[in-house]
């Protein structure tokens, strides 16, 4: 992270003797977004008509209840537990309202699902069948790296005075991104043998399931800037 910004402000130094301060000034951007990448503000500096960088901020830091979703069985719970924030760095390149964006968005944290069992639960992981209290929780959890390269096209100038709406559609793209299992419960079966091949089948299964997933993730961001140029 702190490489990075002193990447951007490097080149914020190279670039700006372009013009004169005030005139860099006057070609900044604020914005506020909601989307896939939590809610949060973003700033963009222009230095010409078509190029600019932008840097923005989205907060998450919240869990979700998934309980009775997406097929689970009764007597159990399900949480995803989401990043705190994710930031963004990067460029664009833009042509009238259209614009074209690329950069590293970097994750604080990793998303975990957690399936919480309920008494005399019965549970299969990887094949293998174990009954609550044997395992009480079974979490999830997708890792990958901290920094991700991102694409996305957008709607909306960032360069003319005063409020506008923009909308992005893009992806990121997590390089060696897969799953971490781990579980709670009864000691002695926990540190089994057969327990640590059923949980590694299982983590298998559920990355064969997630597909390409793992390696693209959507973002959709809608949002107001005011450009102060």
């Amino acid at each position: 992270m702190k490489r990075l910004t002193l990447v951007l402000f490097a080149v914020l130094s190279l670039l700006a003797p372009v013009q004169p301060a005030r005139a860099l000034q006057e070609n900044i951007a604020l914005g506020a977004h909601l989307g896939t990448l939590g809610m949060g503000a973003d700033v963009g500096v222009a230095f010409n008509e078509t190029f600019a960088l932008r840097g923005g901020a989205g907060l998450y830091g919240f869990g979700l209840d998934l309980t009775g979703r997406f097929g689970l069985a009764d007597n159990r719970t399900a949480e995803l537990s989401l990043p705190s924030a994710m930031f963004t760095i990067g460029a664009e390149v833009s042509s009238g309202v259209l614009r074209a964006e690329g950069g590293v968005l970097i994750r604080a944290g990793d998303p975990v699902y957690e399936v919480t069992y309920g008494s005399g639960a019965s549970i299969d992981i990887g094949g293998g069948y174990y009954t609550q209290p044997e395992v009480r929780t079974l979490a999830t959890t997708l890792v990958a790296g901290s920094i991700t390269p991102y694409a996305l096209l957008g709607y909306g100038s960032r360069r003319s005075r005063g409020l506008g709406f923009v909308v992005d559609a893009g992806a990121a793209f997590p390089m060696d991104a897969g799953f971490e299992m781990s579980a709670t419960g009864d000691p002695a079966v926990l540190g089994s043998a057969r327990f640590h091949t059923d949980l590694e089948t299982e983590r298998r299964e559920a990355e064969d399931d997630a597909g390409g997933w793992l390696s693209f993730w959507p973002i959709i961001s809608i949002g107001l800037r005011y450009g102060l140029r």
